[in-house]
């Protein structure tokens, strides 16, 4: 289920929310994040309820929250992995507000 809504995107993006010429892209984007974001923590994110079958799982918090949407903002505006004047695939501000609730199994 994603946890970012199509408003909350565009907010980010700053897209109005009648241009619906980008939607399917956002969405994907939105998607996209969130399966980054999970692996990345190696926990699933829920928005209401952690089922009991999964002990790691992890309400969403706002700073995550951020995270995955500074991240589809990213994404939205470099359609390239890297550029000429950003070498790097991500915000350095993403990794900063996810890697805190990273689940490493020893």
């Amino acid at each position: 289920m994603p946890l970012l809504t199509l408003e909350e995107i565009k907010s980010q993006c700053r897209v109005e929310l009648d241009f619906t010429e980008d939607d399917a892209l956002l969405t994907a984007l939105g998607t996209a994040a969130q399966t980054r974001t999970e692996t990345r923590i190696n926990r699933n994110l829920y928005e209401k309820e952690v089922l009991d079958t999964d002990p790691d799982g992890l309400l969403l918090p706002d700073d995550i929250k951020q995270a995955m949407l500074l991240l589809v903002g990213y994404w939205y505006e470099n359609r390239v992995a890297v550029n000429d004047f950003e070498q790097s695939e991500a915000p350095l501000a993403y990794n900063w507000l996810v890697d805190p609730y990273r689940y490493i199994p020893l």
